[in-house]
C-alpha cells in the first residue's frame, strides 16, 4: 500500500468518526450515564479485590461485592458532577 492509499484511508476514517452516528439527545445523555457507571464499577471492584488481597481473614467475593456496589454509587456521583458542571458552564 502507497503513501497516498495510507493518507486517503485516514482521511476517510477522520470523516468517518467525525459524524454524528444519529443519536439523540436523550441516547447521548443515557450513554454517558452507562460510561460513567461502568468506570464506578471497574474501579471499584478492583479497589476491592485488592483490599480483599491485603486484608488478612476476609471473604474475597464479600469485598469485590462491597467494591462493586461502591463503585456503582461512586459512578452516580461522577455523573452528577460532571452535569452540575455542564449546566454551569453552559449557563
Amino acid at each position: 500500500m502507497g503513501k497516498q492509499a495510507k493518507r486517503d484511508r485516514k482521511e476517510e476514517a477522520a470523516l468517518k468518526a467525525g459524524l454524528d452516528e444519529g443519536l439523540s439527545v436523550e441516547d447521548k445523555r443515557f450513554a454517558g450515564t452507562l460510561n460513567h457507571l461502568a468506570r464506578g464499577i471497574i474501579i471499584g471492584g478492583s479497589l476491592g479485590v485488592i483490599a480483599g488481597w491485603l486484608i488478612p481473614g476476609v471473604d474475597m467475593g464479600r469485598m469485590l461485592g462491597l467494591g462493586l456496589l461502591c463503585g456503582c454509587l461512586a459512578g452516580v456521583t461522577m455523573k452528577n458532577r460532571a452535569d452540575r458542571k455542564r449546566r454551569q458552564r453552559d449557563s
